[in-house]
């Protein structure tokens, strides 16, 4: 009858020594005593064969016995020496290869992750420049009369009566400057904030909700807002609080009231957006 010693039977089941003990007493296998050294443990070669049967495991082939021709056992006296020479199980060959699959996985992560960044940062500031010259061509920039001409304007007001020269001053209605239709302009951005536009004064610093966005609102008379769930434009009449806010859809106007100044808060801005836009999805 062949005996094996517990670590040669553990390496053949490729498991290790306590989850062989735990087989083993499931299975009510006794162990059984070297013939040479009873302080070591063995089991027979039928005995290992049973196990692998009842846990589906394949036997490794047995290598080189752990005792040598006295009976004494291969192992060195030294316990650290010991540690150093006794090789890893096949468990932890298996997650060693798994770490070092994880940390390859985590840096090139990290380095998609990096160029997204910088696609994303370059894309935004394109986006910005294209906004910045668009708001620059709508805005006119001041007409500009040459010296010459005017001159010549000032010597003829200079010799005409005080009659005529009062009328030519009077402005024709129709020759009147119109206001810019340029209004400010609240937009989301690609990075998941909001970037506040003026027409005047271009890309203004001011955080959502804040007392300087309240104040910077109370001094304006309409707005557009393209927000993450829809857009809509507002108003709010000469001398009245209430804003509204509207949205043209396929030649219809919808409007719903937006109340006070102190209620503009982006929550509340998102929300009214998103019922403008439930009309299109209902169509």
């Amino acid at each position: 009858m062949t005996t094996l010693p517990l670590i040669d039977c553990s390496q053949m089941l490729a498991i290790d020594a306590k989850t062989l003990r735990h087989w083993l007493r499931q299975a009510n296998i006794p162990l059984h005593s070297h013939p040479t050294d009873a302080r070591v443990k063995c089991l027979t070669m039928e005995e290992v064969r049973h196990l692998a049967v009842l846990h589906g495991r394949a036997l490794q082939p047995h290598e080189a016995p752990t005792t040598s021709l006295l009976g004494a056992p291969l192992v060195p006296t030294d316990t650290r020496l010991a540690l150093i020479q006794t090789p890893a199980t096949q468990t932890e060959m298996n997650l060693l290869g798994k770490l070092s699959l994880l940390e390859t996985q985590v840096s090139t992560m990290q380095q998609q992750l990096a160029r997204l960044a910088l696609d994303l940062l370059q894309e935004r500031t394109v986006r910005y420049e294209q906004r910045l010259q668009t708001l620059e061509a709508l805005i006119k920039p001041p007409q500009r009369h040459s010296a010459q001409p005017h001159a010549r304007h000032t010597m003829r007001e200079e010799n005409q009566p005080a009659d005529e020269k009062h009328q030519e001053q009077r402005p024709h209605p129709a020759k009147k400057g119109t206001p810019s239709r340029v209004i400010p302009l609240i937009e989301y951005a690609a990075d998941g904030t909001y970037v506040v536009i003026s027409p005047e004064l271009g890309e203004l610093a001011l955080t959502p909700d804040s007392p300087e966005w309240f104040e910077w609102l109370a001094t304006l008379s309409s707005f557009r807002f393209l927000g993450k769930p829809g857009r809509l434009s507002t108003y709010r009449n000469k001398g009245r609080s209430c804003w509204m806010a509207y949205r043209r859809i396929h030649g219809r106007r919808y409007e719903y009231a937006l109340g006070s100044t102190d209620r503009l808060t982006i929550n509340h801005l998102e929300q009214m957006a998103a019922k403008l836009q439930a009309h299109l999805a209902s169509l």
